[in-house]
């Protein structure tokens, strides 16, 4: 019994004596390993990619009227100021009627003789017109009676169209000779009246002091704050992705972005020079908005950022652009498995300026490094950073 009993406790020795080594083993071992590296770690998922490009842009109203001077003449003060509601038909500026060098009484009479010779000109062309087609209608009974031969009523009919040729003639002479007399409805105790063509808001004032100026001279430019546009000057390489009817952003103008929507594309480029001295080809890109701008947008000229969605992937599996990386002539990226990154080649598609689509290689839901340096590589252990 004694010696059975030894023989035990020399077993429970021996045994405890190995798993003591055991663990020293193991603890050497395991403080020998390479510490797990830190790294930011984020998942697959799905959303929304887009392809954008950026670039400068400017409202514009759409319909903007030069108000010009219709005589030569003395312009009075202007008493607009830019920025004033107009309506159509309102005064926005006077002319002297004495200052202006046909209009004297003479030449006002002979204008109008004028128009009174043009339009009996005119009553004669008509009276000729009614003999003519009476003439006509008759011989052409008289043919069909085979009581006269058909080349009077070739003779008839030419005669016919001459008239209404005369006819013509004679009403764009009333019209010319009218033209050269003034609308005595814009004459008030001789001066002239400068009215708005449509109603909308004062932009310019080119002639503000009064001055003798001549015909066709601007005086006050009037645009329709109702319809805002926005023109923007994109690379002729930019322009060429975009298509009337893709959607849009209007940003840095003073407020949150604006949606908008590409109207056209203009088909001519024009060459720029950029800030550091390189020719671009750059081309218009009008856009509209969607909904009424604010009222302090509803003005021209004022400069904001466009952004246009050129290519768009709904629904799509993306990774954040900072887990790829490339890889000889393919993509590649670090997953998360157990613990350990695991080195796998992608196929991508499009990018944002946070995400890019990946078609092959990954699937949702998995962990992915963002950013992997340098100690990363595969099969590295990985311990993710808060």
């Amino acid at each position: 019994m004694a010696n059975e009993e030894l023989q035990q406790r020399s077993r429970r020795v021996r045994i405890f004596w190995i798993a003591a080594t055991s663990v020293v083993v193991i603890s050497i071992a395991l403080s020998m390993l390479p510490d797990a590296i830190d790294a930011d770690v984020a998942k697959a998922d799905r959303g929304d990619v887009r392809v954008e490009v950026v670039d400068e842009g400017r409202t514009r109203m759409h319909d903007i009227y030069v108000i010009s001077a219709p005589i030569t003449g003395r312009v009075l003060r202007v008493e607009v100021e830019p920025g004033d509601e107009v309506q159509a038909g309102a005064i926005v500026a006077r002319m002297s009627r004495a200052a202006a060098g046909f209009l004297d009484t003479r030449s006002d009479l002979q204008a109008r003789a004028t128009v009174t010779a043009s339009e009996a000109q005119l009553r004669s062309a008509h009276a000729e017109l009614d003999l003519a087609e009476r003439e006509h209608k008759r011989n052409t009974e008289l043919v069909a009676a085979s009581l006269v031969s058909k080349a009077a009523m070739d003779q008839s009919e030419a005669r016919l169209n001459a008239a209404r040729a005369a006819r013509d003639a004679a009403r764009a002479e009333v019209e010319r000779a009218r033209s050269a007399v003034l609308d005595p409805s814009r004459t008030e105790r001789g001066v002239v009246n400068v009215t708005s063509p449509s109603a909308g808001r004062v932009l310019r004032v080119p002639q503000e002091s009064e001055a003798v100026i001549t015909t066709g001279t601007p005086i006050v430019e009037v645009g329709d704050p109702q319809h805002v546009e926005v023109i923007a000057e994109f690379l002729s390489q930019d322009a060429v992705r975009m298509k009337s009817g893709a959607p849009a952003q209007i940003e840095n103008w003073g407020g949150p972005p604006l949606p908008a929507v590409v109207e056209r594309v203009e088909p001519v480029a024009h060459t720029k020079i950029s800030a550091l001295g390189v020719e671009e080809q750059r081309t218009n890109v009008i856009l509209q908005f969607q909904d009424m701008p604010k009222d302090s947008l509803q003005a021209h000229d004022f400069r904001v950022d466009v952004r246009v969605v050129v290519r768009e992937a709904k629904n799509a599996l993306r990774v954040p652009l900072g887990a790829l990386f490339r890889r000889g002539d393919g993509w590649a990226l670090y997953k998360v498995v157990d613990g350990r990154a695991k080195l796998s080649e992608v196929q991508v598609a499009e990018a944002d300026p946070h995400f890019r689509a990946v078609t092959a290689g990954i699937d949702e839901g998995d962990e992915v490094v963002v950013f992997p340096s340098a100690s990363i590589a595969d099969d590295v252990r990985i311990k993710a950073r808060k």
